[in-house]
């Protein structure tokens, strides 16, 4: 499918997989979605003014900046510097990007040999025969070290080198935009990483960028060379510098534009999603949703779900039935018009009092025909006359441009009073409009804030009258509550009368009833397809028009077929220009594109690209996946778990989601038949446990590895190598200081499991690999948590003992600081000496003082990573952690939780 994906100065249609069909979401097929002339276009404004002063240069200063900070990103992922480097790709891509017109032929590759290397800021550089090359770089941070010569795209022409570009033959040249560059190395990167970009034609700025990490590497690469007239193919320091690589080939060939005009490569397209207001027909309903049927006609809302987008996931309580008699294209203004609504009710105005808007764009107008359908007297207020006139033309009463005139009509219409409420529309940083509500506000009347403005109340009004400021959120009672719009629970009637999905039906039914008038607000209607042009247009407009709707096309029933790849309503996309490994990796599919899985666990699993190849991204959010997997070059993108089972290309699944899925998603990937690494927990429940226990036992020769680190540890290792061959039992201490973690986050609730599952299982897991024996006898217990705001697992002591004698003792506490007490800290003794891990930066033993081990933070992810890819590349199926451990580590948890919290074992 087709979706609007937004950066700091533009819009795009990108292709995405459709949405899963979530539990608790209905799946729409989009019929009309509407842009939000305001939060949507601001980034857009303020990109085109600084474009005004002179956009080459920046972009130029940006894609260095990228080149720089991409090193440092890579040996340590920072939000900051992946930020630098997508707004960089973003306007570069902006300079780059042109119309594509489709040959009528098939595309045409011309193989270039003669590639002109030469250095740059490299210490050496020297052919190998067979077209390769070997070079050892300087330690320039982010410096260029070997480019290829000019590379003229006309070069698809005869494929003979071009010494100069004939003057006046721009329309030749514009045929091959669009063009594909396609690079095939293999060799060996030593220390690096580099970067492997490639320049437009006068080496302003970079067109596309990989990075090469150390190791062996055996691949294609794909560019897409944009509207550049000719490229120079570099390889830069992707950190401090100081590598060198040795490639015994590195060909370049060129591929004209793709027949469907779509680019060579897609790996630049990174960015936002937008939109929040959509109408269109249910085609699935998710497991536990009641009321909806396939086929219905549902409004949709809320940011990240109602996207800009030709299938949407929305949760139950943020979609509503449209009426009988409510056009869809009206429809998907629901999302506003409960913001409008809201608004009106934070007021609670009764017949006949007097009611005064300030801000009259698309919510201000919807406000005044809301309250004008109440039986109030309404006052309108904006800087604008077309949208005063408009506003009395929609209903009210008067309606100005100047605050002191809308304070002296309330006044008037208030008889000597003033507005009963004041309902602020408008989005200005200004303080005077807050203010200036004060003014035309009776006393003990309200101020009611629905936009963004300035908040510095001058305290006089503000006191003489006594008014109250009210702040409206968003659409209703249930917005940014997880609870209600996540997990669906609803408010009671009783309790809450207009929840925002009440004030969604409610807003619907003010249409069908034809009590107000939207139609009067939609000032465009424009194809999806036509959306980058629009946006840019909206953006540049002095004055944008109110209502501006996306139509999406009709669309084919979807067919919901796992193994469908590239159809618009497919689950699977695969992305052009993804990297290309020739080897024979195994390929694995990330499961979950968080933090966790896209910054910890794929870097370590990079270490080994002898073994892994990153095949696939699966995300439920197609846009975060999408960025990151367009960004790697990653060949699939998919957003439906099956259809990943499905794919014999898929060898193992790493599964990086939330805690509550673990157990089902690691027995259905055993029953595939694929080999599986899950971060930990493996379950919550002893019921999940046995699902997953059953799957492995009937799987084979399937692996199965839980991401339980500790013991891989360098500082672990350091102590069982000073314990080889011990004769006395081990006393572990292991205090963990976890810190606070509020009861709304998902770690405490039924997604995370609580810390004791979350995460003692971790300590759990060390304690058996010290001890290198069964479990014998468990003990725990809490601390009291009445009047605190702890859970019963936040604070507790557990401890366990084995069957050769040892013992290991847990103190996890999440009431101690955040800061100067290190979180983790480790004492082993045994046979007179003890050894003590401080946050695993060290490892000292007693009582010779000696640091045995000491370094930056390894929690042996690593050395983990890799004694898994040794494991898999021998053909063993014996994970580098037992099964019989996995499960006895994780039955030790559940069975601490249930003495915590007081129940019978499992």
């Amino acid at each position: 499918m087709k979706q609007v994906l937004m950066t700091g100065d533009r819009a795009f249609l990108a292709r995405v997989p459709r949405p899963a069909v979530d539990p608790g979401a209905l799946l729409v097929q989009t019929h009309f979605t509407l842009i939000s002339t305001g939060t949507e276009l601001a980034g857009l404004k303020a990109s085109l003014a600084k474009d005004d002063e002179g956009a080459a240069g920046r972009v130029k200063e940006l894609t260095n900046r990228a080149s720089y900070y991409l090193g440092k990103a890579i040996q340590n992922p920072g939000k900051a510097a992946e930020r630098l480097k997508q707004i960089a790709a973003a306007r570069v891509r902006r300079l780059t990007e042109a119309a594509k017109t489709p040959p009528a032929t098939a595309p045409k590759v011309a193989v270039l040999n003669d590639l002109g290397w030469q250095k740059a800021g490299a210490l050496g550089l020297e052919p190998v025969s067979g077209g390769g090359f070997r070079f050892k770089s300087d330690e320039s941070p982010a410096g260029y070290q070997v480019m290829t010569r000019r590379i003229a795209i006309r070069e698809l022409e005869d494929g003979r080198r071009e010494k100069s570009a004939p003057a006046g033959e721009d329309a030749a040249i514009a045929k091959f935009e669009g063009t594909a560059v396609i690079v095939s190395i293999r060799g060996t990167v030593t220390g690096g990483p580099f970067t492997l970009g490639m320049l437009n034609h006068d080496q302003s700025a970079w067109i596309g960028q990989i990075t090469l990490e150390a190791g062996k590497t055996d691949e294609e690469l794909q560019f897409d060379a944009g509207a550049s007239e000719a490229v120079f193919i570099v390889l830069a320091n992707g950190g401090q510098g100081g590598g060198s690589a040795d490639f015994t080939e590195f060909s370049v060939k060129l591929k004209e534009p793709q027949v469907d005009g779509l680019p060579a490569s897609e790996t630049g397209q990174i960015g936002w999603n937008v939109g929040y207001s959509a109408c269109g027909e249910v085609i699935a309903v998710g497991e536990g949703v009641t009321g909806f049927q396939v086929g219905d006609f549902v409004a949709c809302g809320g940011a990240g779900q109602a996207n800009h987008a030709e299938f949407i996931s929305v949760k139950r309580n943020l979609c509503v039935k449209v009426p009988e008699g409510v056009p869809a294209h009206l429809a998907s203004t629901t999302t506003v018009g409960a913001i409008a609504m809201q608004g009106v009710r934070r007021a609670d105005l009764r017949l006949g009092e007097v009611a005064c808007v300030v801000g009259l764009g698309l919510i201000g107008l919807m406000t005044v025909q809301i309250l004008k359908a109440s039986g109030c007297v309404v006052v309108g207020l904006d800087l604008d006359p077309e949208r005063a006139a408009r506003a009395k033309e929609l209903g009210a009463d008067v309606a100005v441009t100047d605050a002191d005139e809308a304070a002296r009509l309330c006044l008037h219409l208030g008889g000597g009073f003033g507005a009963d409420a004041t309902i602020v529309t408008a989005a200005a940083k200004s303080d005077a409009i807050i203010n200036n509500a004060m003014k035309t506000t009776r006393r003990r009347g309200k101020v009611v804030i629905v936009g963004d403005i300035g908040m510095n109340i001058e305290r006089p009004e503000f006191y003489k009258k006594e008014i109250d400021v009210l702040i409206s959120t968003s659409y209703g009672p249930g917005r940014y509550d997880a609870t209600y719009e996540i997990e669906g629970r609803d408010y009671p009637y009783a309790y809450v009368r207009w929840t925002q999905n009440r004030n969604m039906a409610s807003y619907l039914d003010l249409i069908a009833q034809k009590k107000i008038d939207i139609e009067a607000l939609i000032d465009e209607v424009v194809p999806v397809e036509e959306s980058p042009k629009a946006y840019d247009s909206l953006a540049r407009a002095k004055k944008p028009p109110l209502g501006v709707i996306l139509a999406y096309e009709p669309q084919e029933k979807v067919s919901f077929d796992p193994a469908s790849a590239d159809k618009r309503d497919s689950a699977r996309v695969e992305i052009r220009g993804a990297r290309k490994p020739r080897g024979e990796q195994i390929g694995y599919c990330l499961v979950g594109a968080g933090g966790f899985g896209v910054s910890m666990l794929v870097p370590q699993l990079d270490k080994r690209k002898d073994v892994f190849q990153l095949k696939a991204v699966c995300s439920r959010d197609p846009v975060r996946g999408g960025n990151f997997a367009r960004q790697r070059g990653v060949q699939s993108l998919i957003s439906d778990y099956d259809a990943v089972l499905a794919d014999p290309s898929i060898e193992m699944v790493v599964i990086a989601t939330r805690h509550f899925e673990h157990a089902d998603q690691v027995a259905k990937a055993l029953k595939a038949g694929k080999h599986v690494f899950v971060e930990k927990p493996i379950a919550l429940d002893w019921a999940g446990l046995d699902r997953v226990r059953e799957a492995h036992t009937a799987s084979g020769d399937r692996m199965l590895m839980v991401g339980f680190n500790r013991g891989f540890s360098p500082a672990a290792e350091s102590i069982r190598a000073r314990l080889a061959g011990r004769k006395a039992p081990l006393i572990i201490n292991y205090r963990l200081n976890g810190g606070y973690i509020a009861g709304d986050s998902w770690i405490q609730n039924e997604q995370g499991g609580g810390r004791n599952i979350g995460e003692a299982c971790h300590m759990y897991d060390f304690f058996a690999a010290m001890a290198g024996a069964p479990v014998e006898a468990v003990s725990a217990q809490g601390i009291g948590t009445t009047g605190t705001a702890y859970f019963v697992n936040d604070n507790f002591s557990a401890s366990i003992r084995y069957a050769d004698g040892s013992v290991g003792n847990l103190v996890y506490t999440a009431n101690g600081p955040k800061t100067g007490l290190p979180k983790e800290r480790i004492e082993v003794f045994c046979e007179g000496k003890a050894w003590v891990i401080d946050d695993f930066r060290k490892c000292t033993e007693y009582p010779s003082g000696e640091v045995i081990w000491e370094g930056e933070t390894d929690k042996g992810h690593a050395r983990e990573m890799s004694l898994l890819a040794d494991a898999l590349a021998n053909g063993s199926a014996d994970a580098p952690i037992s099964a019989s451990r996995i499960f006895e580590t994780t039955a030790v948890s559940l069975h601490i939780e249930d003495l915590l919290q007081g129940r019978s074992a499992g």
